[in-house]
């Protein structure tokens, strides 16, 4: 029905140039404009008519989700806009983004002159299942997604490892350890942290260097045994303390709670070991 029409229009144009260009006005005259006239009409009508704002807003969707999901453009299914909605030509490539984080909202923006429209979208089900891409599809982008699903690295954590090769029933101070990073995913049961947690322990089982130690490595050392005179000392280091001699009833680690005797006067006392024949009045 097109081509009928547009050769019906060129037909018609053609037989008023002829009626002009006998128009007495010289030969010569006469040619001239009808060359021109006719060369006027020709690009009148082959020129295609502008696309309207609406039409270009579609295809600029339309491809910039196929861009953003890759897929192809014939695949990206257009919701119909509302039809009271007028849209105005925008004198500067649009603008599209996603503010809610999905294709329910797409937004598209104009800044010349300034206007936005929100537009619906519909993508094939295989891509939809991925989300809406973060930003434009750059080599840059496709790097650091694959980055993302690398392996994580191992986490790294500080304990107290052994300096050189250690043995049972070896008593431990700090130059026997030291404080490193290992991977935390072979550490089995509570491992030591501190130095002063090996301070008066001894080793229960034998340790080889650079291995982590754990609590069940080590135990408090004898620092009191039963007989000794030992020194209590009840109060205040940096006020009112009284120290005396006492005879140890007991073997005691540090840290443990012991009876003690004081000879004189026969009375039975408790202490906390502290330290080697050192015990704190409780």
């Amino acid at each position: 029905m097109n081509t009928v029409k547009t050769s019906t229009l060129e037909r018609n144009t053609m037989q008023m140039l002829c009626r002009l260009s006998n128009v007495s006005l010289g030969r010569g005259w006469r040619l001239g404009i009808g060359c021109w006239l006719g060369m006027l009409s020709l690009s009148l009508l082959a020129a295609p008519p502008a696309p309207s704002p609406q039409s270009v807003l579609q295809k600029s969707v339309v491809d910039w989700v196929a861009k953003e999901q890759a897929v192809s453009s014939d695949s990206v299914i257009l919701a119909p806009l509302d039809p009271r909605l007028q849209v105005r030509a925008c004198d500067k490539p649009l603008a599209m983004d996603l503010p809610f984080g999905s294709f329910e909202k797409l937004r598209v923006r104009c800044s010349q002159p300034t206007w936005q429209i929100y537009v619906r979208v519909s993508v094939p089900a295989r891509h939809a299942s991925k989300g809406p891409s973060p930003g434009p599809s750059t080599p840059a982008a496709a790097t650091a997604g694959s980055e993302a699903k690398a392996p994580a690295a191992p986490e790294k954590r500080q304990v107290l490892v052994a300096n050189l090769p250690l043995y049972k029933g070896q008593f431990l101070n700090e130059s026997h350890v030291r404080l490193a990073e290992v991977d935390s995913k072979g550490l089995n049961g509570p491992i030591l942290e501190s130095v002063t947690q090996v301070m008066h322990a001894e080793l229960i089982r034998d340790v080889r260097a650079d291995a982590p130690l754990r609590n069940q490595d080590i135990r408090p050392m004898v620092l009191v045994k039963r007989g000794q005179m030992v020194l209590i000392s009840v109060g205040q280091a940096q006020g009112f303390q009284i120290s005396a001699r006492v005879e140890a009833l007991q073997d005691g680690r540090f840290g443990d709670q012991i009876k003690l005797k004081n000879k004189e006067s026969g009375r039975i006392l408790t202490g906390q070991v502290k330290g080697p024949n050192l015990v704190e009045g409780l």
